[in-house]
């Protein structure tokens, strides 16, 4: 059986004659099988570029005739252009074509239109699918290579939901993650439109209606506060790159094992167009591997374990509050149907149990587990991971409560915009709700205040508080006041002895007006009067060699002045105002 493949561009004349001649031969001879392959002017070169590449052919024009090779595989054999194909035909059928140049242009045309609208009927088909593009980080780990097969199954996002799934880790792992992706195709599931390796952040993003952020960075022998650090910069990267390139409605779910919840917060601060609640931390690992503890004690199954509540922060300081737990299927005295349940507490009977050895099985579950496998567990995560994943897109079981990292609004104390692991419901509307009538006791009250400060403690790490003044500093200032207020009462009080001289010195000019005025109007008596006055004043300013000579002078002075007064008054008018005498 021979199969022969025709390419070419639609417009071409000659893959026009190509593709008659195919024809005629395929229907004449029935062991002659023929499949095209017609690209638009756009699509050639490069297509053909690559399947010479691919094959090792040199060929530069339209058409590219090959044969297959069906009995016995392989790459084929090139047969050629039109030219080459007709020759071959002719050598080997006896049959060539007889189109004339204005026929196989007209046919060129004809192959054009056809190509047009049969790529806008396939462009109509797939428009009516709308996959759900899903981004996955750190994608080389473990965790999601388990979480793909339920992914693409439909167990998670739903089972009519098609979906196109992102690989997204750095370029030395792109070898790795191509080979999951043809893995994935090899599932042969239906809902599966396609898989993508990404090894740009912005690619990976873009356009996502969901993405799932796996990744770690161990702390190993870095401090607190630098281990802090660098996962605030890898996840403020994450969130502007979101903020910018994915859809405003995208839901994303932190999910590695470092501060889970300090990494979403530092999200939610970076993100301002992603609502606040799209974003939320995985608690849902810690919640399963408290209710396994408690299910292997009571010999149930975990999962009939439910409304186990772990509050606070997963990876840091939490509180594991199993005051308000069920057990379904508990073989005791009291049996009922599978909605019928029993207090957690009461089948346990032991709150010493409860609050020391219980909580140190729950702490080193993993590590025990990952002991006996002797590698890292992955199975676990990935279950917590499509768990909630499934219940926010789809609800969760009615009547049953589950934890989950979200933007605190003040529920229970808890300060607001604190990304905090509360109890919540999934509705199956795609939002999830906190669960507001829980009774929390003076205890319970105690162990979430240190959870939030443990919370406090990583988010001060970026945003310090601004430190209190010390004493010294007080002091200083109540010191620089107090000198201050002194150095004001004293330029006061400087000021008022001013004004005062300044009104003394007025009073004092007024008077010596009104006296020359009066010794004026008293003639030429007044005047030497003055004058002897002021010769006598200045006769004692300039006589000054002892207090004798001063006090004749002064005695001498006021017998000149009585005697003028004396003379003054014997001279003066009835009815004339006197001048006062000095």
């Amino acid at each position: 059986m021979a199969k022969f493949v025709i390419a070419g561009e639609a417009n071409c004349p000659y893959y026009a004659r190509a593709e008659l001649l195919g024809d005629k031969l395929a229907i004449n001879l029935p062991e002659f099988k023929l499949h095209k392959i017609v690209k638009t002017s756009g699509e050639w070169d490069s297509w053909l570029k690559n399947t010479c590449q691919e094959r090792g052919w040199n060929h530069r024009k339209s058409p590219l005739v090959w044969r297959e090779l069906i009995d016995r595989g392989g790459k084929g054999v090139l047969i050629g252009g039109a030219n080459e194909f007709q020759e071959y035909a002719q050598g080997y059928y006896g049959i060539e074509s007889q189109l004339v140049s204005d026929d196989m242009c007209k046919i060129a045309k004809e192959n054009e239109k056809c190509k047009t609208e049969i790529d806008k009927e396939e462009a109509e088909f797939k428009a009516q699918s709308n996959p759900l593009n899903v981004c996955i980080t750190n994608a080389s780990s473990g965790v999601c290579y388990s979480l793909l097969d339920s992914l693409c199954k439909g167990d998670v996002l739903g089972k009519d939901v098609e979906l196109v799934i992102k690989l997204f880790d750095n370029e030395s792992k792109k070898e790795y993650l191509e080979g999951v992706a043809m893995e994935i195709c090899d599932l042969a599931y239906g809902l599966s439109r396609g898989v993508k390796v990404e090894t740009n952040a912005k690619d990976a993003f873009k356009d996502c209606s969901a993405i799932i952020l796996l990744d770690d960075i161990p702390q190993g022998e870095k401090s607190k506060d630098d281990w802090i650090k660098e996962n605030a910069d890898l996840f403020v990267n994450y969130a502007k790159i979101i903020d910018e390139v994915a859809l405003k409605s995208v839901r994303v779910l932190v999910a590695g094992s470092g501060p889970v919840n300090f990494n979403a917060y530092m999200m939610i601060k970076n993100a301002p167009s992603i609502p606040r609640q799209n974003i939320v931390a995985l608690s849902r690992l810690i919640e399963n591997h408290s209710k396994a503890v408690i299910a292997e004690r009571l010999k149930v199954n975990t999962a009939c374990v439910v409304d186990l509540i772990i509050w606070g922060n997963p990876h840091g300081q939490h509180y594991t509050d199993v005051s308000n737990s069920r057990v379904h299927k508990y073989d005791g005295a009291i049996v009922g149907p599978d909605s019928f349940s029993v207090s957690g507490p009461e089948m346990v009977f032991d709150k010493k149990w409860l609050e020391t050895e219980y909580l140190e099985l729950v702490k080193t579950k993993q590590d025990r587990a990952e002991e006996a496998m002797k590698h890292p567990s992955a199975s676990s995560r990935a279950s917590a991971i499509n768990s909630t994943m499934m219940h926010w897109f789809s609800g969760s079981p009615c009547g049953q409560m589950f934890s989950l990292g979200v933007c605190s609004d003040g529920w229970y104390g808890v300060p607001k915009e604190m990304v905090f692991s509360y109890p919540v419901t999934f509705d199956p509307k795609g939002y999830w709700c906190v669960v507001q009538d829980i009774d929390v006791t003076e205890e319970v009250k105690v162990k979430l205040h240190e959870t939030i400060k443990d919370l406090e403690s990583e988010i001060e790490v970026m945003f310090p508080r601004p430190k209190p003044p010390t004493p010294e500093a007080d002091g200083n200032v109540s010191n620089n006041q107090s000198s201050g207020d002194e150095k004001a009462d004293g330029e006061q009080r400087l000021e008022t002895i001013v004004e005062e001289k300044k009104e003394t010195t007025e009073e004092g000019d007024t008077s010596t007006t009104e006296g020359e005025k009066s010794t004026t109007n008293g003639g030429e008596t007044s005047t030497a009067e003055g004058e002897k006055t002021d010769d006598a004043a200045e006769k004692s300013n300039d006589d000054k060699e002892g207090e004798k000579t001063g006090e004749d002078t002064d005695k001498q002075n006021d017998g000149d002045k009585t005697s003028e007064s004396e003379k003054k008054d014997d001279e003066a008018t009835p009815g004339e105002e006197q001048a006062p005498s000095e």
